[in-house]
């Protein structure tokens, strides 16, 4: 048995990265997937020719991006068990001096914005999915600690991660659980450039600092985590914060906080 069998899934930013990782995980175990993502044609690379999914262009930090999803969720999936808040952006590295209005509205419209509009519009579907229903958002863990250069993505992340243990209260009386998966050093679309090999010196002598495991998580390693509590493995754990990264944050203290380190 499928350990999604017959769920239906909205997972935002899924054209690449965490978000593509987690909607092919959900749909190899049983899940219908509407996959969301504003590049329309990498969507379409991603998922060419698989079952289960359904494809949409949306930008989620556009006015209409919740009551479009609402309504593909309704026709193409039939209702709603479990929504995916992965879309996000990095914004500018830029120090405090020099960070623009324009660098902070943009990355908390997609990061934060979006992400209470999205759950906000989704509450009713979720909560008639009872226990089945499920909110999981890609934070960082950057929502733990703070970064140089990239103010608005940290306060951004504190921000979501705060979103959610708010609703995990209030859509608890429902059976739904509410939580945020914090992420690091994963390589994905945005990040893959920023990365050393790990099999480089310069790869080595990060991970050697930033990480017990000594490599990068993979889009698999957090569709793992998303799994585990779409299911009904996690069918107890809301409010939480569930943290993949390699033990980076038990090595804190080791680390430059200059570099620059993987978001999702």
């Amino acid at each position: 048995m499928k350990q999604l069998q017959g769920r239906r899934a909205l997972v935002t930013g899924a054209a690449d990265g965490i978000g593509r990782g987690i909607a092919e995980c959900f749909i190899d175990q049983g899940a219908e997937v509407l996959a969301v993502d504003l590049d329309a044609e990498k969507l379409a690379e991603g998922f060419d020719g698989r079952a289960g999914v359904t494809l949409l262009q949306v930008d989620v930090s556009a006015d209409d991006a919740p009551a479009a999803l609402i309504e593909a969720c309704v026709n193409k999936l039939g209702g709603l068990d479990i929504l995916v808040n992965n879309a996000g952006i990095p914004g500018e590295l830029a120090l405090l001096e020099d960070c623009s209005d324009e660098n902070w509205r943009r990355v908390f419209a997609v990061n934060v914005d979006a992400v209470f509009r999205i759950s906000r519009a989704c509450a009713p579907l979720l909560r008639q999915a009872g226990l089945r229903g499920c909110i999981i958002t890609i934070a960082s863990v950057c929502a733990e600690y703070g970064l140089r250069l990239q103010g608005p993505y940290v306060a951004s992340k504190h921000a979501v991660a705060g979103l959610m243990k708010g609703f995990a209260i209030e859509l608890g009386d429902s059976g739904v659980t509410v939580n945020c998966i914090n992420p690091a050093n994963t390589v994905t679309g945005i990040t893959r450039d920023w990365f050393a090999p790990e099999d480089s010196p310069e790869g080595r002598a990060y991970l050697s600092a930033a990480s017990v495991l000594e490599r990068y998580s993979y889009p698999a390693d957090l569709a793992a985590a998303a799994l585990f509590l779409a299911g009904d493995g996690g069918a107890y754990v809301t409010g939480q914060a569930v943290t993949v990264d390699g033990g980076m944050t038990s090595r804190l203290p080791s680390l430059d906080h200059s570099s620059r380190i993987g978001q999702d």
